[in-house]
């Protein structure tokens, strides 16, 4: 279902997130992608998101494959697939338990950021370690 995928939420569906046509709004995948984004930096960056060397979002694109509804059990996974110089793409898949199949998945590159200085910056060693130790390790579940 998500091997591969080191870092991964499980949840139902919550009401808030259905829309006028009764499934899931695609602005919520966007936001439980933010959430496993945020969670992934606190574990394995060790640091804040928002620190002085953060990141920040430079692009994100989904493609939703089949409709989510109310209630519908799902996990949600990330992985870390590329690493640039400055960037990294931090890559999502959404399953649907209660169907056993992908729902959605989408990718977004991240951007090495020094807030203080308002200027991009190489992604450092000590961040490539972290990730590819994580990336290796086994799979963790974010509730």
């Amino acid at each position: 279902m998500l091997e591969g995928y080191p870092l991964f939420s499980r949840f139902t569906v919550p009401f808030a997130d259905i829309d006028m046509m009764q499934h899931v709004n695609n602005v919520a995948y966007l936001r439980w992608a933010e959430a496993l984004r945020s969670e992934y930096f606190a574990r394995v960056m060790g640091g804040q998101i928002n620190g002085d060397h953060g990141i920040i979002q430079a692009t994100i694109s989904f493609t939703y494959e089949r409709q989510i509804v109310y209630r519908e059990l799902i996990v949600v996974g990330c992985r870390i697939p590329r690493i640039g110089h400055k960037s990294f793409d931090i890559e999502y898949t959404v399953w649907s338990e209660t169907h056993d199949r992908r729902a959605a998945h989408g990718i977004t590159t991240m951007v090495a950021f020094d807030f203080s200085k308002q200027v991009t910056i190489p992604v450092s060693q000590a961040w490539r370690d972290a990730i590819a130790a994580f990336e290796s390790g086994p799979q963790q579940e974010f509730r």
